[in-house]
């Protein structure tokens, strides 16, 4: 299957015009990097529905792509498949409205919000709506959901490697290990 997001070179499609990945990378790295320092200082009104995570990717990629803030219409995966893509906006609506149900999980003790926190976060992780930029729309708008609740989770502390294999483990094995790493990197706020 033809992917409609990518160009002959492989390369995704973007507003730039770029053609080599590599250069993609860095420039979608720079502006994202802006954008979410701007989502840092001024966070995203939202019901934190699946819109509400549409929006957090558009303002990060809205440079790059033009795509951006489009749940994806092509299957993905890595080691793993992700969330057929006709799939994202029924299980997405049905996942998150149950985060709404458990009150977008404020008024809970220490280990209660790892246990839901890290149970949402790997289901929207294997949801995995937009053909790129996944994790970093999840990290902000699961990081803006942390505080919220009174929580500050220091995602740039943790060990990419570690926490990339986590990620990877939960869809298929256990959610314990991303258990672990969101347990050294989780803050309550007075």
């Amino acid at each position: 299957m033809t992917d409609p997001y990518c160009g002959a070179d492989g390369v995704l499609l973007n507003r730039y015009e770029i053609a080599d990945a590599e250069l993609l990378r860095q420039v979608e790295f720079d502006v994202t990097t802006l954008r979410a320092q701007q989502l840092a200082l001024n966070p995203l009104p939202g019901r934190y529905d699946l819109a509400h995570l549409c929006r957090f990717h558009r303002h990060l990629f809205q440079d790059v792509y033009d795509w951006a803030g489009e749940p994806r219409r092509v299957d993905i995966a890595r080691s793993a498949a992700f969330a057929h893509w006709r799939h994202i906006r029924s299980y997405g609506e049905l996942l998150l409205g149950r985060l709404r149900e458990e009150q977008l999980l404020t008024g809970l003790g220490r280990d209660e919000f790892l246990d839901r926190f890290t149970h949402y976060f790997s289901e929207v992780n294997a949801l995995h709506p937009f053909r790129e930029g996944n994790g970093r729309s999840q990290r902000a708008f699961f990081r803006q959901l942390g505080l919220q609740a009174g929580w500050r989770l220091d995602f740039a502390g943790m060990d990419p490697a570690e926490y990339n294999e986590a990620c990877r483990s939960s869809m298929v094995d256990s959610t314990d290990t991303l258990r672990a790493i969101f347990d050294r990197a989780l803050v309550e706020l007075d």
